[in-house]
């Protein structure tokens, strides 16, 4: 159930907001594209979690996922949908990933395939015949690393 009185709109603006910032610092801090990353990507993900826990227990038990709300409640096979709307624990996470993803993808750091070389991705086929040599020329230019030292990730 909820607590202190939280609103089901309420509710779903909390989840909604937890999950955003958990799937932002979850892209920011294992894009092997950034060369400014420092520290862990696992501490600073657990880091968020932690947070978000603090923050949202109060209110909604704080999920941030929908599959942690979904198992359990299929496990227990009883969803209390007339105390609690299943929007907040699956409609509120969905929407703030998607939030965050669209955020994070175009506006803060954007890749530089066109609009046909997405749209094929998602289609699930190869943009084109070179994609493969033109993404690996791509990824040449835009690296701002020295030539001594290699990317975030990479080993010799």
């Amino acid at each position: 159930q909820l607590h202190n009185e939280t609103t089901p709109g309420q509710a779903v603006t909390v989840e909604l907001f937890l999950t955003f910032q958990l799937v932002l610092c979850i892209f920011a801090s294992t894009d092997e594209r950034r060369e400014d990353a420092l520290g862990s990507p696992a501490l600073s993900i657990g880091l968020s979690v932690a947070v978000g826990h603090l923050l949202g227990i109060r209110y909604t038990g704080c999920s941030m996922n929908p599959a942690r709300s979904f198992a359990p409640a299929v496990w227990v096979l009883l969803i209390p949908l007339p105390s609690l709307p299943p929007q907040v624990f699956w409609v509120g996470p969905l929407i703030g990933a998607a939030a965050a993803s669209i955020l994070y993808n175009y506006i803060l750091f954007p890749s530089s395939k066109s609009f046909s070389e997405r749209l094929a991705i998602l289609q699930g086929r190869e943009p084109d015949a070179d994609w493969v040599e033109r993404e690996a020329r791509r990824r040449q230019s835009v690296e701002l690393h020295s030539p001594q030292t290699l990317p975030r990730g990479m080993s010799e």
